[in-house]
């Protein structure tokens, strides 16, 4: 895991001195076997420069002297440089399926511990989740490195949260948790929380990978146990007052219908094409399908679903949806998540009628991806905002003005 330092010290207030510490420290970061005179050498800056600031970033704690190398000339041993990967780290908490995930970050994404419970999702509301996620911190912060600094709580759930103010508002797997406030968490234990809708951090992390998706738009689409979207517009992505773009899965459908989503509504896209809502009527034909994404996917690779009726109808109904939603964006990539879309006959009858029901002037002009999106790239997005706003603080400290 990589800072953004092109991005930490962006603002036109930073010093000429805040940009040759920034460097200093990417520098070590960067390379093996650094020293003071080698980083001199490599960034073309004086040796006092070099000397000034990388006793500042020593005294903060985030670089070590760590072993000596013979000098290139007659000289001295040169004394290596690291980072100190530990000095500060992140509580992540993440919540997949029925379970609820807790994890110590480091500056590299290295994981320094991890604690997982599962709980009852019909058992489960606000009290029971809070105290499950407090009794998982508590046994991290325990287990903390002395010299490490806990900067925050990122948390991330699926379905509808309002960012601002740290909550929870709404997931169809969790129907007895409504407008959970995590800020309660953040007092608990005195630490800063965030809180991330999932699709809009995957999405927000795959542009950060993919630089030549941050022009023009992303429409990112996942298709699983639930049915969610998220947007982006040349690099940002967009978000509502309660952190939701197009809330697709939850789109009427079928005005007629009298099958109630888990949204409290009846004739969502969710009732037709969700796993959840599939799953039933699979079992009648598959008693074991299991209903956890991950082995849903490894299900499908040994029993074909793509002709069943159920399915087939699921494909349709999604297109159109899809198709209509475009329509509102005119998205130039649509990227596809989720197990559904690697079905390779699923996928292929859904891209022929995605393009049917698409206007002709619209033809040519949209991309469509397939992607799987790793749990690294969503640990990064969670975590990285605390080590950015933390290590802005050390590269714009100097000795000088302390």
């Amino acid at each position: 895991m990589q800072l953004p330092f092109d991005t930490i010290i962006s603002d036109f207030s930073a010093s000429a001195l805040d940009r040759d510490k920034t460097r200093i420290y990417q520098a070590i970061c960067d390379q093996d076997e650094v020293s003071r005179k080698r980083l001199a050498k490599h960034l073309s800056m004086r040796p006092t420069t070099i000397s000034t600031l990388v006793n500042e970033l020593i005294k903060d704690e985030v670089v070590e002297e760590v072993s000596t190398v013979a000098s290139s000339g007659q000289g001295r041993p040169e004394v290596v440089l690291a980072p100190v990967r530990d000095r500060f780290i992140v509580i992540m908490l993440q919540v997949v399926s029925r379970t609820i995930r807790c994890r110590l970050v480091d500056m590299s994404g290295s994981l320094l511990g991890e604690e997982i419970i599962e709980i009852n999702r019909d058992e489960a509301d606000n009290s029971m989740i809070l105290a499950a996620t407090e009794s998982l911190i508590e046994k991290l912060i325990a287990n903390t490195p002395e010299r490490s600094e806990i900067l925050g709580i990122g948390i991330v759930v699926p379905g509808i949260i309002d960012r601002q103010n740290r909550l929870w508002i709404y997931s169809a797997r969790w129907p007895r948790m409504q407008a959970l406030p995590f800020d309660e968490i953040g007092e608990k234990f005195g630490l800063p929380v965030g809180v991330n809708r999932n699709l809009n951090l995957e999405l927000r992390t795959r542009l950060l990978r993919k630089k030549e998706e941050r022009e023009g738009s992303v429409l990112l689409i996942h298709w699983g146990y639930g049915i969610g979207s998220s947007y982006a517009l040349n690099g940002s992505v967009i978000e509502s007052s309660i952190g939701s773009f197009g809330e697709f899965g939850h789109w009427t459908v079928d005005p007629s219908s009298m099958r109630q989503c888990h949204c409290g509504e009846s004739g969502c896209l969710e009732t037709i094409a969700s796993l959840w809502s599939l799953l039933p009527e699979l079992r009648t034909i598959y008693p074991v399908v299991p209903s956890e994404e991950t082995a849903f996917e490894a299900f499908t690779r040994e029993n074909d679903i793509s002709e069943l009726p159920m399915i087939e109808r699921a494909v349709d109904a999604f297109a159109l949806s899809l198709a209509n939603l475009n329509k509102a964006v005119f998205a130039d990539r649509i990227v596809l998540t989720g197990p559904f879309v690697n079905i390779p006959s699923v996928l292929k009858r859904l891209e022929s009628r995605f393009f049917q029901h698409l206007p002709h002037y619209a033809h040519g002009k949209c991309q469509m991806y397939v992607a799987t999106l790793g749990a690294f790239d969503i640990t990064q997005g969670c975590v990285m905002p605390f080590f950015e706003e933390r290590m802005r603080t050390i590269f714009t400290a100097h000795d000088e003005a302390r």
